[in-house]
């Protein structure tokens, strides 16, 4: 397996790429997500990500076939009257093929962004996740995340 950086013509793979966990939140929360109805749906929000600065994307591939991917942005909070200054990884999108889900895909692609955090002088990664994607939350403990935040709603 490889891992590389992504570049401007690989916004369609992504879209591709991120259709199966899209699909997944809209599942679960049809009133808050989109279901993807096209390999494409995402293409144009990849095009402007890829051609920021601020984002850095990975693809993990096999004999030239995709199979995941890791979106990650650094974030920088500056001290305040509240809490001191906060610098970290954030992954904001981590998908992995059904069928490549479990042979060690996720735990590279958390490695690279792991090496990406140390070369930005980051020490910390951090991310999020619905409550549901409890075979993501395994993957993420087994990596060494910790749960440190819980958010609520509800409907009125």
């Amino acid at each position: 397996m490889e891992i590389r950086s992504a570049t401007s013509i690989d916004s369609l793979i992504l879209s591709k790429l991120c259709r199966d966990v899209q699909s997944l939140h809209a599942d679960h929360h049809p009133l808050v997500f989109i279901m993807p109805q096209s390999d494409g749906f995402a293409a144009e929000f990849f095009d402007e990500i890829l051609a920021s600065p601020d984002f850095k994307a990975y693809i993990a591939e096999e004999d030239g076939h995709p199979l995941g991917y890791i979106l990650c942005r650094q974030i920088d909070r500056p001290e305040n009257d509240f809490t001191y200054e906060n610098r970290f990884l954030l992954i904001d999108q981590i998908s992995v093929c059904p069928d490549a889900q479990r042979k060690g895909v996720g735990t590279a692609l958390l490695k690279q962004a792991e090496e990406l955090a140390r070369e930005l002088g980051l020490a910390k990664l951090q991310l999020d996740s619905w409550d549901f994607n409890l075979d993501a939350h395994t993957c993420f403990e087994k990596f060494g995340f910790e749960k440190f935040n819980y958010r609520f709603w509800k409907n009125s």
